[in-house]
């Protein structure tokens, strides 16, 4: 059936704007209303049966979003990070130019996982979040250690010999803020571990095919799967490995003008923060190995510094990570 109408929400915790468009874009009904599907019937009734409805991805969307998909609505959900470059802050305009983008359709779409992806990266959150936990208990820890002199020998404190040495320490200097230092990076490594076995756990049952194959590549462990699983699946939303590399973030893009080139970066904001976290991991790992990507690594290397040669190889491992997974063949290590 055609669709008459098309309907921009712009979605917050308590209220929502919206905007109904016809098919000429002219605006038959906007206003406000509570952000509960319910109300959102209420007022949208006579249209929303007959309507595209798009939103912004925000805290309070998945919701709405999973109700009308329920409902059978055909909706859509923005890519926030595209969107903000052409869509001021103003909620009014904000839900108007949304109805008009999916009008015209040229509204920067974002990828909604299934619950099983969802819950992967719930986890993985939580495992990241656990990870910079201990690295600022580190730091603090080196920082005391340091202000009263470091007196504990040994090349990494943090191993479990290093550990053992701390701890011998304060049964014989009662440093208050050492000890409840040490107590905090204890339990934040045990709840790291615990998230380990839960993740390896999860994806043995969910993920087990993808979990199986990308450990098969030089560099990639089980946590580090975990990441990719959690970013990249599924994979046919990409058309090829190229468009993967941009989702990561692992390329350089340039801005031109004529014949200018006036910057040229990673794409830090409008990528997968994590997934260009465990290429580059994987990355580092990889080029400690006799693989071929060492052998790549040194090469980029001479004519570079280690950080522009470690994102070659991430860029590399990015393809080879997508052609292990669309092929379903193990990597060769020959």
């Amino acid at each position: 059936m055609a669709k008459k109408y098309y309907i921009g929400l712009d979605v917050h915790k308590d209220q929502t704007t919206y905007a109904v468009k016809d098919w000429d874009g002219a605006t038959v009904a906007s206003g406000k209303t509570a952000t509960q599907f319910a109300d959102l019937q209420n007022v949208l009734g006579e249209y929303i049966g007959e309507a595209i409805v798009a939103m912004e991805a925000c805290t309070s969307y998945y919701s709405l979003y999973k109700k009308m998909k329920e409902k059978e609505i055909d909706v859509h959900v923005a890519n926030v990070l595209q969107l903000r470059k052409v869509i001021g802050k103003n909620d009014r305009l904000d839900s108007e130019r949304l109805a008009d983008m999916l009008r015209l359709k040229i509204m920067p779409e974002s990828y909604i996982p299934e619950d099983k992806v969802q819950n992967l990266r719930v986890l993985i959150n939580l495992y990241h979040n656990s990870v910079e936990e201990n690295v600022r208990y580190q730091n603090q820890i080196h920082a005391v250690l340091d202000r009263n002199g470091n007196q504990i020998q040994c090349r990494d404190i943090f191993s479990k010999k290093g550990l053992i040495r701390i701890k011998q320490y304060l049964q014989m200097n009662n440093d208050f803020a050492l000890r409840n230092l040490v107590a905090a990076f204890d339990y934040s490594e045990q709840r790291k571990e615990n998230l380990k076995c839960e993740i390896t756990a999860y994806l043995n049952i969910n993920f087990k095919e993808e979990y199986e194959l990308l450990k098969s590549i030089p560099g990639i462990g089980e946590t580090i799967a975990g990441y990719l699983i959690a970013e990249i699946c599924p994979l046919d939303r990409f058309v090829n490995k190229r468009k993967l590399r941009r989702y990561a973030g692992v390329v350089p893009i340039s801005e031109k003008s004529d014949k200018k080139v006036y910057a040229t970066y990673l794409p830090k904001h409008a990528s997968r923060s994590l997934l260009r976290y465990a290429l580059v991991l994987a990355a580092n790992c990889a080029v400690r190995t006799s693989c071929r990507l060492q052998k790549y690594y040194q090469k980029k290397k001479k004519g570079g510094t280690h950080g522009q040669a470690i994102m070659c190889v991430a860029s590399s491992m990015s393809d080879i990570v997508y052609n292990v997974l669309r092929s379903k063949k193990a990597y060769p290590r020959s």
